[in-house]
């Protein structure tokens, strides 16, 4: 099968969504598939027919970097055949609504959030048009295209509800690279990298990791640090990124007595996380219910703990909540509320029995059920069934 990604892959330290374009691209030239890639300068997709061009910062207008990209995009277009057309971005769709019915490829959206639920979640005071615009533009590309991979089951309801047809709307969740997230015994790298922190290794460790953004809720988990080490005194809150309200969560940490036992590490390197969470006793992601609830999630960071065999402190949120019930690798708390997170949080640490069972169940329903191959085999099943071929007419490399 012939497969372009039309997204620009960048290396999976960028952003969540750049983990998702370079794994899936990785794992379905794995699998045997010819997918080619559009990259920028540097950047490698193992497998893949690579396609560079040149970053932004290397054209002096604007206007000159988007009309190369779409030359680039034609160019690979032209070259490739491909029988799949993938993105995840709307205005590339809107491109692949047209090339398609050139080149008689099928063209497959996937969706990681919606706009309408994201402009929703900012309660802006005026009409924001930009987003109305765009909200329409991803229904309509969402009807339009042949098939929509959502990571989530409320994403599919919500576009059902605005007229999607339900029978092209597949929910396929995020993955883990479970080879790199994974337990780690190198004991020297870790004590190092708590001396390098000032962590005593008598010090119990809850970690957050990820983007430092309104909805991922940090503020709640340094309001419930306060509760937490009353009853457990010797514990640091590891809170790994960076993001837009890092200033402000340092200062919530300073105002309410908090800073000397908060760490915050600033945006580091993206292969040495799995040291980050395996240094953890407890990871923790307190996503909070605007944005969050009505969508559900498949959040990368919860994947990644639990890959590396850590317990999991979460929001009850559709999409974590069940996973955690259901695998027994963590406990879900209600959203927003620091005195049940804070007490789950305890529970943990308290009970290094229940710590490594939960590590070890989750470590299994990620390798058993939420690998990037899996995800890459269900993404393959959709274009089978779109494309209606069966597995073994698959033309593979």
């Amino acid at each position: 099968m012939k497969i372009y990604i039309m997204d620009t892959i960048e290396l999976p330290k960028s952003s969540g969504g750049a983990t998702h374009k370079w794994e899936l691209a990785r794992n379905l030239s794995k699998m045997g598939h010819e997918v080619h890639v559009m990259t920028y300068e540097g950047t490698k997709v193992e497998g893949a027919d690579i396609h560079t061009m040149k970053g932004r910062e290397k054209y002096r207008f604007d206007f000159l970097f988007k009309l190369t990209h779409l030359v680039s995009i034609l160019k690979v277009i032209m070259v490739s055949n491909p029988d799949i057309i993938y993105t995840r971005n709307v205005s590339f769709a809107l491109l692949g609504l047209l090339i398609k019915r050139i080149k008689k490829a099928k063209l497959v959206l996937e969706l990681n959030g919606l706009f309408s639920e994201d402009w929703k979640s900012e309660k802006k005071l005026y009409v924001d048009v930009k987003n109305i615009v765009w909200s329409y533009l991803e229904f309509f590309v969402a009807k339009k295209a042949d098939a929509v991979i959502a990571v989530a089951q409320g994403i599919k309801d919500i576009l059902i509800q605005r007229g999607g047809d339900r029978n092209k709307i597949f929910v396929i969740p995020n993955g883990a690279n479970i080879d790199m997230f994974r337990q780690i015994n190198d004991s020297a790298a870790i004590n190092e990298l708590r001396n390098h922190h000032s962590i005593s290794e008598n010090d119990y460790i809850v970690a957050f990791i990820g983007n430092l953004a309104p909805h991922h809720g940090i503020e709640y988990l340094i309001k419930s640090a306060p509760i937490v080490l009353n009853v457990l005194p010797n514990t640091k809150f590891l809170i790994v990124g960076d993001g837009a309200i890092k200033k402000e969560l340092i200062n919530l940490s300073e105002r309410i007595g908090v800073s000397d036992e908060i760490i915050f590490t600033g945006r580091v390197s993206y292969e040495i996380v799995p040291l980050y969470i395996n240094m953890a006793d407890v990871c923790v992601a307190p996503f909070i219910r605007a944005r969050n609830e009505r969508i559900g999630l498949s959040p990368l960071k919860i994947y990644e703990y639990l890959a590396c065999g850590k317990p999991v402190v979460a929001s009850d949120i559709k999409g974590i909540g069940d996973l955690l019930r259901t695998s027994n690798a963590g406990i879900a708390v209600t959203p927003e509320d620091p005195v049940e997170l804070a007490n789950a949080i305890i529970e943990l640490l308290k009970n290094e029995k229940l710590r490594k069972q939960m590590g070890k169940n989750g470590r299994k329903v990620m390798v058993n059920n939420y690998s990037w191959y899996h995800t890459a085999k269900k993404t393959i099943e959709v274009f089978e069934k779109i494309l209606n071929k069966k597995g073994d007419c698959l033309s593979a490399r």
